[in-house]
């Protein structure tokens, strides 16, 4: 160049493949997701993952392999080693074989394997389309030495390697990429949560296929939930865990059949229609429950975006076995998937994209997504509909987006969540609004059902015709049925007497099972019973905090009025008295105040009204503070070794203290003369905090421990003035407290020095 400028060029330091990949790159499973897409992007009807010893980095190995078009020298160069590269811009962005949209659009997804390993090998063989000829490649990248090299230009061919690859007749296309030289040592903590990512990949089949007409009785808005931009000759996409990735079983149709309501969405050019249909066992459980539809323009009609959603609701809590419960846990929420694969974080404990568990916490009573929509149409606004709004465990479904349809909505650069712009908005307001819509119309059947109760009530205070004077009680009811069901396992033990052989043993199996379940009903039955009347107590008490905060205030006065009288010159002798009455004021004061203390924290409103992530510590600390004087007493020590930010998930005040209460004042009891109790914390990456109460004293084998969770089952034989004496209820009572935040409690081994421990797990603990 002239006037003494010199040539310039740009150069690019290697240091850009970290960034791009480790770096930008949110986590291994949103990587691996990405080599996934490309499988899909290349047309595989399949792609397996298979993972062998990913606990150690060394000899780690993770494969993605799969059936697609595969790559040539060529397209391997153009394509796979070129970052930001074009092929998939170019055209109408849809695949060779099966015209799929492409999910891809940056360039940069491959670079997602730096993210998983240091060394990655291909090897590749193109299709071909008129069965002529191809030469597949086989290649490598080092990345440890690709990043040696200050710039590209400095990179060797030992770094980055490709040579043609031979192929025979027979061959089959696709690509295979070999991970070795793992950056993570995987715990099994960080395993499992990446087991659950890599599960959740694809849209389950179980939400995007044609519901069953066992699960509701009439189709709604679609029979299948438009999940990708595909033409109808594609054969799918499936995908496959194999080796360390392979998962348990799959328990959907179980989540099918404890499902009440279903919700589906179509958010078309043509308006937005939303469908709320009972399932079967709620038609059954309440026959008014009936189907609803609703409609209203689309916000953005010309440009989107378009989507299917598709929602399950169960109103209780999850059933069935341990595993099946866990499970259950594990896949609730409302997920996004884009071209059938899944978009983090939406749906994840700790991501709340709908507000559902920021309303349920708030406990509004209106449905705030409501407020400015014709949707409703005929269904009026139910008096505190907002109060039966449940929290993101009770949901469990999608949002199905395609490229083409989804308008402006773009994904962030680290392929975690989308851009927050008014595309993003509309998705958020319109399946909200649709689960604001299923609230009103659960809120709508309840109501029906009360009144359709009312109406058949006898009236004038006598029972109906035909009936006990006591059959209406839900008590007289469960006694007439264990009745029924004692007379049913007598009457199929006397058809086995005549049954053939191979009939008989399954009669007298089934006899077993109703005996078993008549014997579980007698327990629930009293049980229930003195739940009512502890319930009639703690009503009481919510009346008596008021007295107590009363005589905490003149328990003061008196120990300030008798350390006035003792300041006066009065005869040794009766000083001495004086002092002694001091002592017993103070205490006395004392005790209120802890009781006055404790009754706020349960009993108030403000321990009932709003849901919240308590701290586990404080809770201990002000529930010890309770039973401090019997433990002093015994000369047991406290020792709260839980960390003072270790947060529960949402719940009340009032449950948290009931819990530990249980379980200290069981411990003081259990923990000897000159015993200990302590209690400790942790918390897992995936958000499992648990939580141990250990003491010394009788131990408890954990392999016994559920007997103590039954009804009326106590070791306590002396009165405690304090304590009282236990009626075996309370940790049957703390079961049920925390399956309401899907926690769960039981005996486990303790550590040295302790000789009985009991541990509650939360799901979605928090710092």
């Amino acid at each position: 160049m002239s006037d003494g400028n010199k040539a310039a060029k740009f150069s690019v330091d290697t240091h850009l493949f970290r960034e791009l990949g480790e770096l930008l790159v949110g986590r291994e499973s949103t990587a691996l997701i990405e080599l996934v897409k490309n499988a899909y992007d290349a047309d595989a009807t399949e792609v397996t993952v298979f993972g062998e010893n990913i606990g150690d980095p060394r000899r780690g190995v993770i494969r993605i392999s799969d059936n697609g078009v595969g790559m040539n020298p060529d397209t391997f160069q153009r394509g796979f080693l070129r970052v930001a590269a074009r092929l998939k811009t170019d055209g109408d962005r849809k695949s060779e074989r099966y015209q799929r949209r492409f999910t891809g659009a940056k360039g940069v997804g491959r670079l997602a394997a730096h993210k998983l390993a240091r060394k990655i090998e291909i090897q590749s063989i193109p299709w071909s389309a008129s069965g002529e000829a191809v030469v597949g490649v086989d290649g490598f990248i080092d990345w440890n030495k690709v990043e040696a090299a200050e710039t590209l230009d400095e990179v060797g061919d030992d770094a980055i390697a490709a040579s043609e690859r031979p192929v025979k007749r027979g061959d089959r296309s696709g690509t295979t990429l070999t991970l070795t030289g793992l950056r993570q040592k995987w715990t099994d903590a960080q395993k499992g949560r990446f087991l659950l990512e890599v599960e959740g990949l694809q849209a389950p089949k179980a939400l995007v296929q044609p519901l069953s007409k066992n699960v509701v009785s009439a189709q709604g808005l679609f029979a299948s939930p438009q999940v990708a931009d595909a033409p109808t000759a594609d054969p799918g996409f499936e995908l496959k865990l194999e080796g360390d990735f392979e998962v348990g079983d799959n328990y959907w149709p179980a989540v099918l059949d404890t499902a009440n309501w279903v919700l589906e969405i179509d958010a078309s050019a043509q308006g937005v229609r939303y469908a709320v249909i009972p399932t079967r066992s709620m038609v059954k459980e309440t026959p008014q429950a009936k189907a609803y539809d609703f409609s209203e323009k689309h916000a953005s009609a010309k440009d989107g975006p378009f989507f299917h959603a598709r929602l399950l609701l169960r109103e209780g809590s999850a059933s069935g076995k341990r595993d099946e419960r866990a499970w259950s846990n594990r896949v609730a929420g409302v997920r996004v998937y884009m071209e059938g694969f899944r978009v983090l974080p939406y749906g994840e404990d700790a991501d709340d994209w709908l507000y559902l568990s920021r309303d349920y916490n708030a406990r509004d009573r209106k449905l705030r997504f409501l407020v400015d929509s014709v949707a409703p149409g005929k269904l009026g606004e139910v008096e505190d509909e907002g109060l039966l709004g449940l929290s993101n465990k009770h949901f469990f479904g999608g949002v199905f987006l395609t490229v083409n349809r989804s308008g402006s909505l773009e994904m962030l650069v680290n392929r975690e969540g989308f851009v927050p712009d008014a595309a993003y908005e509309f998705i958020v307001s319109t399946v909200r609004r649709g689960i604001d819509l299923l609230t009103r119309v659960r809120a709508s059947t309840k109501a029906a059902a009360a009144e359709a109760a009312a109406a058949t009530r006898p009236t004038g205070g006598r029972p109906a015709s035909g009936t006990s004077s006591s059959g209406g009680s839900t008590k007289a009811k469960a006694e007439g049925s264990i009745k029924r069901l004692s007379e049913q396992a007598a009457e199929l033990k006397r058809l086995a007497d005549q049954a053939p052989e191979g009939l008989k043993q399954k009669l007298i199996a089934a006899a077993d099972e109703v005996t078993h379940a008549t014997e579980v009903s007698r327990e629930v039955v009293p049980a229930n019973t003195m739940v009512l009347v502890l319930a009639s107590v703690g009503t009481q008490l919510a009346a008596f905090t008021h007295e107590v905060n009363r005589l905490l205030g003149l328990a003061a006065d008196l120990e300030n009025s008798i350390a006035r009288l003792r300041e006066e010159e009065l005869p040794p002798k009766l000083k001495n008295r004086v002092s002694k009455v001091a002592g017993a004021a103070s205490e006395l004061r004392r005790a209120i105040e802890r009781q006055a203390a404790y009754l706020v924290d349960v009993v108030t409103p403000d321990a009932r009204r709003r849901r919240s992530k308590q701290k586990v510590h404080d809770a201990l600390n002000a529930t010890w503070r309770l039973v401090a004087t019997s433990a002093e007493h015994r000369g047991i020590a406290f020792k709260n070794d839980v960390a003072d930010d270790l947060r529960t998930p949402a719940m009340f005040r009032a449950e948290l203290m009931a819990i530990f209460t249980n379980l200290l004042t069981n411990a003081v009891k259990a923990a000897g003369t000159d015993g200990f109790i302590r209690a400790n914390a942790d918390l897992s990456e995936e958000g499992e905090l648990r939580v141990r109460i250990e003491n010394t004293g009788e131990a408890v084998d954990p392999a016994e421990g559920e007997r103590w969770f039954r009804a009326f089952e106590s070791t306590t034989v002396q009165l405690d003035p304090v304590l009282g004496q236990g009626m075996g209820l309370g940790l049957g009572i703390t079961r049920d407290l925390l399956a309401e935040v899907g926690a769960t409690i039981g005996f486990v081994r303790p550590r040295k020095g302790a000789a009985t421990a009991i541990e509650i797990v939360f799901p979605g603990g928090t710092r």
